[in-house]
C-alpha cells in the first residue's frame, strides 16, 4: 500500500521547509520533483495549487492559530475555495485544504478528510510529468486578495497581452470618407466650412475652461472645501465598514450577526427580521480595537448558538473572542478574553 498523499506532503515539508506552502509556483515545482508520480490526478494537483494561490490555506492557518475549530474552518474555507474556482461542489476543496493543513503542521493526520471519489475539477487520470519550470495554472479563477481585508498571498502578474494588434487610429488625424457606391470620389467638403467649425470648437473650449475657473474661485466652493477638510460629514451615520456577516437560525427564526468597524472601534451587531426587514436589535463592542494593521476579520458559527470572531494583526498576532447569541431574546453575550490585546504588550 502506497504512502498517503498528506504524508508525502508532510515529508516534503520536512525536506524543503514550511515556506514551500507559501508560494504556489514553488509548491508546484517541488510537487513535481519530490512527490511520487500518480499520487494525485491533474485536477487534485490543481486544487492543491489553487488553495495556496487564492490564499485559502493561509486564511485557514490564521483561523486555526486563533483557536478556531478545525472542522468548521476547513468547511468554511473549502466552500470559499470552491466558489473562487467556479464550482458549487466543495468536497474536493475541503479535502485539499485538510491535506495542506496537515502537511504544513496545522492539524493532526486524523483530521484529514477522505479523498473524494471524483475531484471538483475536471481532469485527466494522471498528472503530467515535468520539471519545476512548467507553467502553473492556479485554477479557473485567481484573486490575489481575500473574500476579506487581509494582505493577499503571492500574486501572479497580469497575463501578457497578445501582440500584433493594429494601433488605434490617431483621433486627431482626419480620415477619408469612403466614397458612395457608383461615385468615384465621394462628396467634397468645403474648406471654409471646416475652418469655421474649428474656430467654433476653440471658442467653446475656452468658454468651458473659463466657467470651471470661475466655479473653483467662487466663495461657495471655498467654503465647501473648507468644510470637507474639517471633516464636516465624516461622522455621519452609516459610515461603518462591514467586515463579515453570517446568519444563524433556531426554531424557524433567523438572525444576522455582523462584525463592523468605525475607525479603530469594532462592534458585533445583531439584526433580527421585523415586518420583513432586518433591523439592529443589539450590539456589543469587541474587546480589542481594530488597528490599522488588522486584517482577515471573520465571524464563525461554532454551533449551539456560540460564535467566534476575530482578526489578524501584523501577521503574527491575532485577536479572537467567543460569545453566544440568544436568538429568541435577540441578545448578544460576549464571553470576554483573558489575553492582552494585540499591540498592548
Amino acid at each position: 500500500m502506497g504512502v498517503a498523499l498528506h504524508d508525502e506532503l508532510a515529508d516534503l515539508r520536512a525536506q524543503v521547509g514550511p515556506q514551500i506552502f507559501d508560494d504556489p509556483v514553488a509548491f508546484r515545482a517541488a510537487f513535481d520533483d519530490f512527490v511520487s508520480e500518480g499520487s494525485a490526478s491533474t485536477g487534485e494537483v490543481s486544487l492543491l495549487v489553487g488553495a495556496i494561490a487564492t490564499g485559502a490555506l493561509q486564511r485557514l492557518k490564521d483561523q486555526l492559530a486563533l483557536g478556531a475549530d478545525p472542522a468548521t474552518s476547513i468547511a468554511a474555507q473549502g466552500d470559499l475555495l470552491a466558489r473562487d474556482r467556479g464550482t458549487s461542489e466543495s468536497d474536493g476543496a475541503r479535502w485539499a485544504l485538510s491535506v495542506l493543513a496537515h502537511a504544513s503542521g496545522a492539524i493532526p493526520a486524523d483530521l484529514v478528510l477522505t479523498r473524494p471519489a471524483v475531484p471538483d475539477s475536471l481532469s485527466t487520470p494522471d498528472r503530467p510529468t515535468g520539471s519545476g519550470s512548467d507553467v502553473v495554472d492556479p485554477g479557473p479563477t485567481h484573486r490575489p486578495t481575500v473574500d476579506r481585508a487581509g494582505p493577499s498571498p503571492t500574486a501572479f502578474g497580469d497575463a501578457t497581452r497578445v501582440a500584433g494588434k493594429e494601433p488605434s487610429p490617431d483621433p486627431h488625424r482626419p480620415t477619408a470618407a469612403a466614397p458612395e457606391p457608383g461615385r468615384p470620389g465621394g462628396r467634397r467638403t468645403n474648406p471654409l466650412l471646416l475652418g469655421a467649425v474649428a474656430v467654433l470648437a476653440v471658442v467653446a473650449i475656452v468658454a468651458v475652461a473659463l466657467l470651471f475657473l470661475r466655479d473653483d474661485d467662487s466663495p461657495d466652493n471655498t467654503a465647501d472645501d473648507q468644510a470637507t477638510s474639517d471633516g464636516g460629514d465624516s461622522g455621519a451615520p452609516g459610515s461603518e465598514d462591514l467586515l463579515d456577516e453570517i446568519e444563524m437560525s433556531e426554531a424557524g427564526k433567523t438572525v444576522r450577526v455582523q462584525l463592523v468597524r468605525d475607525d479603530t472601534e469594532a462592534f458585533l451587531v445583531l439584526l433580527a427580521e421585523h415586518e420583513g426587514d432586518y433591523t439592529e436589535v443589539d450590539r456589543t463592542p469587541t474587546s480589542c480595537p481594530f488597528l490599522d494593521t488588522a486584517y482577515d476579520a471573520v465571524i464563525q458559527d461554532q454551533g449551539g448558538r456560540q460564535l467566534f470572531w476575530g482578526w489578524q494583526n501584523n501577521g503574527t498576532e491575532g485577536y479572537g473572542e467567543y460569545g453566544e447569541v440568544q436568538i429568541d431574546e435577540e441578545m448578544l453575550i460576549p464571553f470576554g478574553i483573558d489575553a492582552p490585546c494585540p499591540g498592548d504588550g
